[in-house]
């Protein structure tokens, strides 16, 4: 009787596994190039196999003090620059003390390639500003790259 009882409940769990639509979106998480003491932002690509040139970035900062308006996003490399407006309101919560501030922009696949001259020494940089002044941190800097750096070259190769 039991072992027709184990049966029967793994029969159940894998036709509900089976069952259940499979997600759309597809996508990684990543940190630009930070010093220890600086804010990092968290940045997380989705993209979608119905838009495949478009990307969704979605942007946490996680400060112990603040909550942050994430107004506008930014990318240059020193001569080119694309600019970003919010998808909506930033969202806030607070978890264990920590605040986390998030908003998301849509931007082209070939962001990081428009930007990226393959020269040595290229430096890239993803500007966010805020209601608390403007956050600038690295994407690559001298052939150093960042974890979002390398999300946007495994998705426009």
């Amino acid at each position: 009787m039991k072992k027709l009882t184990s049966l029967m409940l793994g029969a159940v769990l894998i036709s509900g596994c089976a069952a259940m639509p499979e997600s759309e979106n597809i996508g990684t998480r990543g940190l630009l190039l930070c010093e220890a003491n600086e804010l990092c932002p968290a940045v997380t690509v989705s993209w979608n196999e119905q838009k495949k040139d478009l990307l969704e970035m979605q942007i946490s900062l996680n400060s112990v003090k603040h909550d942050f308006e994430i107004k506008h996003v930014s990318f240059s490399n020193g001569q080119k620059s694309f600019g970003f407006a919010p998808a909506g309101a930033t969202e806030h919560e607070v978890l264990f003390g920590m605040h986390r501030s998030r908003n998301s922009v849509i931007a082209p696949v070939r962001l990081m390639a428009d930007l990226d001259g393959k020269k040595p020494g290229q430096k890239i940089t993803m500007s966010l500003e805020t209601d608390k002044g403007t956050i600038t941190r690295y994407v690559l800097n001298d052939g150093k790259e960042s974890l979002l750096y390398q999300q946007f070259k495994a998705v426009y190769k």
